[in-house]
């Protein structure tokens, strides 16, 4: 089994150097006309393909992210989104460079799409101004707005007024201003509870930042508080440091667990199946949280992946919360997240059970959505009364 994960672990590694050799040549194509050096040129290449790795390697090694692993994390991030799409370019012409050979194209034609491709300087053009663009969307997320209709009452009231983020991925993308920016506009819909599903730090989330959410976090005006629960990124390292910034917060943290709020509504935290490898205990299943609930009153349910929706029908919640796909976060990623879950992003209703999937607050990896967008979710839950 062993020997099977190295050699799988060796296929990958090629497969990387591979493409990312693939990506650098062409580059070195679009500069043959002028004069570089080229074991420089190479040098800096290659660290900035491995930067990402590099950075990760740093910070397991010294148990706490320094400035080394934030500088090589930011520049491996930029440098990961630029090669996404300067692969797809290269391959691209590539392909129809074959088919023009292959249909035999007037060299007169052949002339002018080589002027304009120049040596592949406009795919490192195009590919600049998505990625610029891509960063300018990620550092601007909308608020995106549900209205749902539950089959329960709210107690006496006639609705409830639900804030939902996810995927705030402190570190490269959101740093103090982004929090900031996110407590504010929390604040503006004027939320009843916030809830946290998830992944708010992740490996690149320094412990300054978490400080800086935990005081800013305080800020937040909501009238039944802020529920938390954590999601795969948050076991990935320094878990028990997360758990103290979410609670210096004023963060209820939900690990498996369920809690009555104001005798109105039930909110119940599961645990991300991320844990499992941690603790090596299984979560529990959600019939074992819901068995001693009140079942008249409205069951809220926190899950970071969108899944296990058989059983929250089953069970009769009236809605779920979750997050953790970033709605595939850069082109093609929105497309391919549809093949893995149900309902990789936005509002799905079957029968009484209603599922909102946010896209995320922050950015994982490179700090650019591309055919995507971070958002903070404002639900008006309305009951029967």
């Amino acid at each position: 089994m062993n020997f099977m994960v190295v050699i799988m672990s060796l296929i990958i590694i090629f497969i990387y150097i591979a493409m990312w050799y693939y990506v650098g040549r062409n580059i070195k194509k679009i500069f043959q006309h002028r004069k570089i050096n080229l074991k420089i040129y190479w040098a800096v290449f290659w660290i900035m393909a491995f930067a990402y790795i590099i950075s990760r390697l740093v910070s397991s090694i010294l148990t706490v992210n320094n400035i080394v692993s934030v500088i090589f994390s930011f520049v491996g991030a930029i440098t990961l989104s630029l090669f996404i799409y300067l692969l797809l370019g290269f391959l691209i012409s590539d392909l129809f460079r074959v088919v023009f050979k292959i249909i035999k194209l007037n060299e007169k034609y052949k002339q002018k799409i080589r002027s304009i491709y120049g040596n592949g300087l406009i795919v490192l053009i195009i590919t600049a101004i998505i990625v610029c663009s891509g960063f300018v969307v990620a550092l601007n997320p909308k608020t995106t707005e549900y209205k749902i209709n539950i089959n329960k009452a709210i107690g006496n009231k006639q609705s409830l007024n639900i804030v939902l983020v996810s995927d705030v991925h402190i570190g490269i993308g959101v740093r103090e201003r982004g929090i900031d920016k996110m407590v504010d506009s929390i604040n503006k819909l004027q939320p009843e509870v916030v809830f946290f599903a998830g992944d708010v730090f992740d490996e690149s989330s320094t412990t300054a930042l978490k400080e800086y959410y935990s005081q800013a976090c305080k800020k937040i005006n909501s009238k039944y508080g802020v529920y938390a629960i954590t999601g795969n990124h948050e076991y990935f390292q320094n878990f028990d440091e997360s758990i103290e910034y979410y609670k210096k917060a004023n963060i209820t943290v939900l690990q498996d667990e369920v809690v009555k709020v104001n005798n109105q509504f039930y909110v119940v935290g599961r645990k991300d199946t991320a844990s499992e490898s941690r603790t090596n205990e299984k979560i529990k299943s959600l019939d074992i949280l819901l068995r001693n609930i009140d079942r008249n009153l409205p069951i809220i349910v926190l899950n970071h992946k969108p899944e296990d929706l058989k059983s929250a029908e089953n069970e009769k919640v009236d809605l779920q919360l979750s997050g953790h796909t970033h709605n595939g976060q850069i082109f093609p990623g929105n497309i391919i997240i549809k093949k893995v879950f149900e309902d990789p992003y936005g509002y799905l209703k079957k029968n009484d059970f209603n599922l909102v999937v946010t896209s995320g607050y922050g950015t994982w990896g490179p700090p650019i959505r591309i055919g995507t967008q971070g958002e903070i979710v404002n639900i008006k839950m309305y009951g029967n009364k």
